[in-house]
């Protein structure tokens, strides 16, 4: 009994040497300062807990130039997923664009070896596809949340 005297008076007074709300003085911990704090940690814990869903969408190329010959390079592009199947289209309309400057600016020709697309991040796909493809080459990831013109 004594012990648990002593250690709801230790508590008591603990609690209100804690400095709470960013004072700098001490306040004494009520319940209503426990229910604000308990609310501020749900806070947080839904806002690290909130993944936000990516879909992908990557082509397995031959890159072909005068001085230089890059085989199995993968570009990706990944996008963040609000409107489902729009937002694939984009992903695949910004795959293009990028293999449009790559033949414009460095390289003379380009043969696709493979096309995919999923519903996850570029990462994911990425591991997904070494397992399958040994020589695969990352050659870049995209962000197709970015406008590009």
């Amino acid at each position: 009994m004594q012990t648990c005297l002593l250690l709801l008076t230790g508590m008591a007074i603990s609690s209100t040497l804690l400095a709470n709300d960013g004072h700098k003085t001490p306040t004494i911990f009520t319940s209503p300062h426990f229910i604000a704090s308990l609310k501020r940690i749900d806070s947080v814990i839904a806002v690290t807990n909130t993944v936000t869903a990516k879909v992908c969408a990557c082509q397995i190329l031959n890159l072909r130039s005068n001085n230089h010959d890059v085989k199995n390079a993968v570009v990706f592009v990944e996008k963040t997923n609000s409107e489902g199947n729009a937002d694939l289209a984009k992903a695949k309309t910004r795959l293009e664009k990028e293999k449009r400057m790559l033949l414009l600016l460095f390289y003379n020709k380009i043969e696709v070896i493979a096309r995919t697309t999923a519903a996850t991040d570029c990462s994911t796909l990425y591991r997904k596809l070494k397992k399958t493809w040994d020589n695969l080459l990352m050659y870049e990831v995209l962000n197709a949340d970015v406008i590009v013109r």
